[in-house]
């Protein structure tokens, strides 16, 4: 184990100490920042945890930029443990936020996202890190196709892998979340065989599209109402985490609130969290860090899908 995955592993042991928590200097350099999305300077303040993170990984196998589909933005990476383990280990998809009209799977030169893989590589699963069509180029339903073909896939080759296909995850933030959300809410992206999931985490997502519409899911109002994903949530039969941020995006905190509680008022309530002290970019820069504050009820929900 590389002296990263080791000083992860200690850290995550220690969960019930002073250091599961934001640093105060970080947590005063986040709410210096305020209420926006400042990946820059969110970085500053993150980067210095994953100074001995480097490629190749110690202990974990690789495998990047796999197709999934024809478009150049059909690709994803898996992360395995190298470690042999009897029978196949949970699956976690995720998908990068970017408001559907920026954003990729993998930062070049930045140890995010590659954190989150480790995170759960260190914790015995499969990671799987997608990328998917954008806005302007790309509209509604893209993204939701997109998402749907990289659950066919894993369902028919993440067992070469070490992958159970049985045993699927989706694990999302902000636009990421949004396209977890979609996904699930509408049968039509994935048929009769259901959407192949025992469940989904989803940080900091939009579930109503508003009347400013976007490049991404059109203007009209009747549109953005049926490409909206709350009313067909409550329809789910699976486990939800949903959660925002003490200093999110305004409208990501509306969001997360008005979601919990009609999910609740038609009895499917979600595990519901505040992130105390992160912003919309820091909570999953901080994953694989001392401070599991979002790690450690990530790990939590993952456990109880098992």
């Amino acid at each position: 184990m590389n002296r990263y995955l080791l000083a992860a592993a200690v850290a995550l042991l220690a969960s019930s100490s002073a250091l599961a928590q934001v640093p105060p200097d970080v947590a005063a350099g986040l709410r210096k920042i305020g209420q926006v999305v400042d990946v820059p300077n969110t970085t500053k303040l993150y980067a210095p945890f994953f100074k001995e993170m480097k490629e190749p990984y110690s202990g974990v196998k690789v495998v990047r930029d796999i197709a999934y589909g024809p478009d150049p933005l059909n690709k994803l990476d898996v992360f395995t443990p190298q470690a042999p383990q009897a029978g196949g280990r949970m699956v976690v998809i995720f998908a990068h936020g970017g408001g559907f009209e920026r954003g990729d799977k993998r930062q070049p030169g930045s140890p995010f996202n590659d954190n989150l893989m480790l995170f759960l590589n260190q914790h015995g699963m499969v990671g799987v890190d997608i990328n998917y069509r954008l806005a302007p180029k790309n509209h509604w339903p893209d993204a939701q196709q997109d998402l749907a073909s990289v659950v066919r896939w894993v369902k028919a080759n993440i067992g070469q892998y070490g992958g159970d296909p049985n045993r699927v995850v989706l694990w999302g933030v902000s636009a990421g979340a949004s396209l977890i959300a979609t996904y699930l809410s509408h049968p039509e992206f994935y048929g009769p065989e259901g959407h192949g999931v025992k469940g989904a985490i989803m940080h900091s997502g939009f579930y109503v599209n508003g009347p400013e519409g976007s490049n991404y899911f059109g203007h009209e109002a009747k549109e953005l109402r049926e490409r909206s994903s709350l009313d067909g949530m409550k329809k789910l039969n699976i486990p939800l985490q949903i959660s925002h941020t003490e200093v999110d995006l305004p409208d990501a905190i509306v969001q997360a609130d008005r979601a919990k509680k009609e999910l609740c008022d038609a009895g499917k309530c979600p595990t519901y969290l505040e992130y105390k002290d992160h912003s919309h970019v820091s909570q999953m820069y901080s994953v694989g860090t001392p401070d599991t504050s979002v790690s450690e009820p990530v790990l939590k929900f993952l456990s109880s899908l098992k």
